[in-house]
């Protein structure tokens, strides 16, 4: 078999194995260099027996001058004589850098990927097509293995996967992928292509280059066949993390929930699953919330499981905005700042009419008078760490209508219900496992004779209606919608 109809074999093989083989829309990404101009030609020649419908795309970096003028034009070229629709745009990738604070390679990669989603989305496509080839693997995981990746990591790109982009994610087929380097020159030979040159792949600014150009000619002087033995490193550990998916699967159904911030873990059950779950998991919980694993480094996932198996009140901001932070019973991951949606800041003192409505910072507050008869409810609907609204039954004429909400000040005291005597604020905020960075933002009803009600925890005893009390009001506080 020649080397068109070998990666032509292969190329199908692939595309069946990704359910693309029949009637898909492909949006075929090329650059001009040898490998993507392989994969546009082999889909191009399979397209009429598989009824693939190909949709051209190809941007324009803005980074060589003349020579990506040169190349948007071959490209181009190449999409017309192929009578292929196709998407040719130009970005400013330096500007991306510095705006974002990237290195060139991320911001390349950043913006790349970014125009093929949206072109995936406008042409209603399948999949994006990329060229990546069993040398780009290799390249890759020894990247992963200089950064000290996990077994996630060790896994290298697959044939068929999905990347989250703003506001949704872009399926990605890489057709190529058990194909080497020199099986797609051989291809574009036989077929008397002319691939583009990219001059920026001699220099050894960016790691990628540096680590095909010089530690792989290196690595082969200990093992001419290290490449292979790379390869067989990706395909035994995405056999290994299948299996280990699987039973992340089973744990993250017992300890996970997902929380209108992000995720929760149970401490109690996760500190009882086997270290390599619990490592796993902290990944899952982590795409959960950032839509991909991209950007979480292993040494991100070993401080997370330090701070899960430690004492409450630790956090740790995660890449992309994630955060983790560790409270008494759970461990909450989130996009943001964790407590902001449920407890934010409250400063002053703000007067609470009762009966009516008032507003306090960022709390709405009614007050509204009830009769005896119903539950006498001291804790309200939700407890503090389920998030507002919070709502309680106070005695009114032990309130009185002289009250405010605040949030605590130093050295304060506070009589819970069922106890005869005040304790420190502070102790009782302990005692109720409230997280060290909540206490300052937990909102208290205070009137002249003290703390009336600690929202979302307890009411004081001297506040506490009678089983047969009939002058008491219910107060609710939550965020305006």
């Amino acid at each position: 078999m020649n080397a068109a109809a070998r990666l032509r074999t292969r190329v199908r093989g692939a595309l069946v194995d990704a359910g693309l083989a029949r009637g898909s829309l492909l949006v075929v990404a090329v650059s001009g260099g040898p490998d993507s101009l392989a994969l546009l030609h082999a889909l191009h020649s399979l397209a009429p027996d598989l009824a693939l419908r190909l949709h051209g795309a190809h941007l324009d970096h803005g980074l060589r001058g003349a020579a990506s003028d040169a190349d948007a034009r071959f490209v181009t070229e190449e999409f017309r004589r192929l009578g292929l629709a196709n998407t040719c745009e130009r970005a400013d990738v330096a500007a991306y850098r510095r705006e974002r604070k990237l290195s060139l390679e991320e911001a390349a990669r950043d913006v790349r990927y970014a125009f093929l989603a949206r072109v995936a989305e406008r042409q209603g496509a399948d999949a994006v097509a990329l060229g990546h080839t069993a040398d780009d693997q290799a390249e890759t995981v020894l990247m992963r293995l200089l950064r000290g990746s996990g077994l996630s990591g060790l896994r290298g790109m697959s044939v068929l996967s999905r990347r989250a982009y703003a506001g949704g994610s872009v399926a990605l087929v890489r057709p190529l992928l058990a194909m080497t380097r020199s099986e797609v020159v051989a291809y574009c030979r036989e077929l008397g292509l002319a691939p583009r040159e990219d001059a920026s792949n001699a220099s050894t600014d960016m790691l990628r280059n540096r680590v095909r150009l010089e530690l792989i000619p290196q690595l082969e002087t200990y093992n001419p066949s290290v490449r292979r033995a790379l390869l067989r490193l990706t395909r035994s550990s995405a056999r290994d993390l299948d299996y280990v998916e699987e039973q992340v699967d089973a744990a993250m159904a017992d300890v996970a929930s997902r929380t209108s911030d992000g995720v929760a873990l149970e401490r109690r059950g996760f500190t009882s699953l086997h270290p390599a779950i619990q490592a796993h998991s902290l990944r899952r919980a982590f795409a959960m919330c950032r839509g991909s694993y991209r950007d979480l480094e292993q040494y991100h996932v070993d401080a997370m499981a330090r701070l899960i198996q430690g004492r409450a009140g630790t956090s740790l901001d995660l890449p992309a905005g994630v955060r983790f932070q560790v409270g008494y019973e759970s461990a909450l991951m989130t996009l943001g700042d964790p407590d902001a949606s449920s407890l934010p800041p409250l400063k002053g003192c703000h007067r609470v009419v009762i009966p009516g409505e008032s507003r306090a910072g960022p709390w709405s507050v009614s007050a509204a008078f009830a009769d005896g008869t119903g539950p006498h409810d001291t804790a309200g609907p939700r407890r503090l760490a389920e998030g507002p609204p919070y709502a309680a039954r106070l005695d009114a004429t032990s309130v009185g209508k002289s009250a405010w909400l605040r949030t605590r000040v130093a050295g304060e005291r506070f009589q819970p219900l069922g106890m005869s005597h005040t304790k420190k604020l502070q102790d009782f905020m302990v005692d109720e496992k409230i997280p060290r960075e909540w206490r300052d933002r937990v909102p208290l009803l205070v009137t002249p004779r003290g703390v009336a009600w600690v929202a979302g925890c307890r009411v004081a005893e001297w506040a506490s209606p009678g089983q047969d009390g009939e002058w008491q009001f219910e107060l609710r506080i939550e965020r305006p919608s």
